[in-house]
């Protein structure tokens, strides 16, 4: 999927945010779903994390700060947004969804690991969810791949900087309110085939997850650029 944008000006901070997160300091970005999963699982005291730990431990295992001489300031800052949204004590699944897009998703089931962590924040009993709770979770979800870093890159900019001009154009046009909420009106379309269910189970995720892989951040992002 290539990414597009609404305008050149947009165009700038898209490819400036993009060439932060292939940064190769970001060792995140080679875990697989159960490496990621197992080094958050090492972390967790009594099945949740606290916000110390991710901050100490966990965050150090996933950036390698000197093999990069440029992106520091940014990439910091994007750790610091996803600290901002956490609690002192956390649902080991919630810290999970917020590293989820960085990681590489090859020969995994995406849709279900996907299911399986909003279904563990909830903490439902059931192989189901809600459709609430599925609409709240992947709206802050693709939120967070959109809005959230594109904020987060834009605060550690100098005011006068040109690109200021170009993260406003981003999170004002493709990543707005009124955009993320018409991207989840597709994905909850797609999830449901357009029937007021009211119960979320693995396979709709499935049915979504073939028309929209958001696994990534840059998939999102792409959605979201893309779309009329």
């Amino acid at each position: 999927m290539g990414s597009c944008c609404n305008s050149n000006t947009s165009l700038l901070a898209e490819h400036f945010t993009r060439d932060i997160l292939k940064d190769e300091s970001l060792k995140l970005r080679n875990y697989t779903y159960m490496e990621l999963l197992n080094e958050i699982v090492s972390k967790r005291v009594e099945q949740e994390i606290p916000k110390e730990h991710i901050n100490q431990f966990l965050i150090p295992e996933f950036y390698d700060s000197n093999k990069t001489d440029t992106n520091d300031i940014y990439i910091n800052s994007i750790f610091n947004y996803i600290l901002e949204q956490l609690g002192e004590r956390n649902n080991m699944y919630l810290v999970l969804l917020y590293f989820y897009p960085f990681i590489k998703h090859e020969q995994e089931k995406t849709y279900e690991n996907f299911f399986n962590t909003i279904r563990f924040i909830t903490q439902s009993h059931r192989t189901e969810i809600s459709r609430e709770n599925v609409r709240n979770w992947i709206f802050n979800y693709i939120s967070f791949c959109s809005w959230g870093i594109t904020v987060a890159i834009r605060r550690t900019l100098p005011t006068s900087d040109d690109l200021n001009n170009s993260f406003s154009s981003l999170i004002n046009g493709p990543y707005s309110e009124d955009n993320l909420n018409k991207l989840l009106d597709s994905l909850m379309n797609a999830l449901t085939g357009g029937q007021a269910e009211e119960i979320i189970n693995l396979e709709m995720f499935k049915r979504m997850f073939d028309e929209y892989d958001i696994s990534t951040i840059e998939n999102v992002r792409d959605f979201l650029l893309t779309q009329n």
